[in-house]
């Protein structure tokens, strides 16, 4: 067979013999990934194997791509965990700073509130309160608290919620020392104000405000001058009569006829307030349910007839004569104008609030003078008596005075009552008037 005919064998190369050593090429991880070494072995290769030296190039970067990611995340966990190390390290020590400037704030804020319970660092004086009447725990934390008895006003009104019964407190004026602990104020506040003496005063029927407010000042009840200052103040609309008032700019003092005359315990340091309240619960416990019935059915209002009445107490001689008196009064203002009466013309009215003209000042004229005025005047005269408002209330029937629209008194107090001018003038003349 010729040479063409048969196919090329290359010869196996010579065989190794046993004490042949085997050769062995060690190259380093770097020498491997260089790129100019493979391309190197590619053209060595030549072109009877260029799909081996790709292929084994490709694998070569696949593997050092591998290589590399595995070293950076490798080293990428180191950073974090480095990183980790030190947050962690920060985070405790922000934390523990925290804890400590939280927990001194709170063991501050709690010696302040313990101390302000025990009475501690706060200064030894004095100073006065007022409780008014139902004081909720709410106003009595701020009375306290802007008065300095008190510092932290919320662990006060804690104190209160969870160991005081506000319904005890004691309504008037206190004066209590600043260093007291929450106890002791308590205490203090709910046995009641030290009143001092206890004082007897009697007010006779028909007193007049400003008379009255100089007896309470003669008995060292405050000055005249508070007295009188609370009679025209609003302190007093939650009684129904004084609130039932409508012309106050018209009077000279709003609660003139309302501070019922009696005999009056008070103490030395009750306030101006619980002294005219005293007054003023007398006279609605005076009138009863009865006589405010028979007030709405007779057509005048409550303060027409207090007002009628005060008029009834300046001028009648006595209680007898009270209801004679009234049905005059009656006359005048319910048919006097078909007699051409259209007055009162009754002098205890002309220098009101003045009782006689020596006390008025010259000159003086007053808008409730009875003669300058028709009708009633704006307001009473006086504080009348429980006989005078039952008179207005239920004038005299009498024959003497039925028809009447005349009256007056001698020097002894004997009523002359007449039902025309001539009548009267007659009996003026008997009573040594004219």
């Amino acid at each position: 067979m010729s040479d063409n005919g048969r196919r090329y064998a290359p010869k196996d190369a010579t065989p190794r013999s046993q004490n042949s050593r085997e050769f062995k090429l060690n190259l380093s991880e770097d020498q491997l990934n260089h790129i100019d070494e493979l391309e190197d072995l590619q053209g060595y290769a030549g072109s009877r194997a260029p799909q081996r030296v790709e292929e084994s190039s490709a694998g070569a970067r696949s593997a050092r791509a591998e290589r590399n990611q595995k070293k950076e995340a490798k080293e990428h966990k180191k950073r974090n965990r480095v990183k980790a190390r030190k947050n962690k390290r920060i985070f405790a020590f922000t934390w523990l700073a925290m804890v400590i400037l939280v927990s001194l704030t709170l063991a501050s804020y709690l010696i302040g509130g313990s101390n302000d319970f025990l009475g501690v660092d706060r200064m030894d004086s004095e100073v006065e309160v007022t409780i008014p009447e139902n004081v909720t725990q709410e106003q009595l934390t701020d009375i306290l608290y802007k008065s300095h008895a008190i510092d932290k006003p919320e662990f006060f009104s804690l104190f209160c919620k969870f160991t005081t019964e506000m319904e005890y407190f004691e309504p008037g004026t206190y004066t209590i020392k600043t260093n007291y602990d929450y106890k002791q104020l308590v205490n203090t506040l709910q046995s009641g104000p030290d009143l001092g003496e206890e004082i007897t005063v009697m007010f006779r029927e028909g007193i007049t405000v400003q008379q009255l407010a100089a007896l309470l000042e003669e008995n060292g009840l405050h000055t005249a001058d508070e007295i009188l200052e609370a009679c025209n103040s609003s302190n007093y609309d939650s009684y129904s009569d004084v609130a039932a008032i409508t012309n106050t700019s018209d009077r000279y003092y709003k609660l003139e006829g309302y501070l019922f005359p009696d005999t009056y315990q008070f103490f030395e340091n009750d306030t101006v307030e619980s002294i005219l309240d005293r007054f003023l619960n007398n006279f609605e416990n005076k009138l009863t349910d009865e006589m405010r019935d028979d007030i709405a059915k007779s057509g005048y209002t409550t303060d027409q007839i207090i007002t009628l009445a005060s008029i009834i107490q300046a001028e009648a001689a006595d209680t007898k004569d009270m209801y004679k008196v009234s049905a005059v009064l009656h006359n005048r203002l319910e048919s006097g104008a078909e007699h051409d009466i259209y007055t009162l013309d009754c002098d205890s009215t002309v220098y009101y609030p003045y009782k006689t003209a020596n006390d008025a000042p010259e000159g003086f004229v007053s808008s409730y003078s009875t003669y300058d005025n028709n009708g009633l005047p704006a307001g009473p005269i006086c504080n009348p008596g429980l006989d005078a408002i039952m008179a207005a209330i239920y004038p005299s029937t009498s024959d003497d005075c039925r028809n009447a629209y005349y009256f007056c008194h001698d020097s002894n107090g004997k009523a002359y009552y007449a039902s025309t001018m001539d009548d009267h003038l007659m009996n003026m003349a008997e009573a040594g008037l004219l």
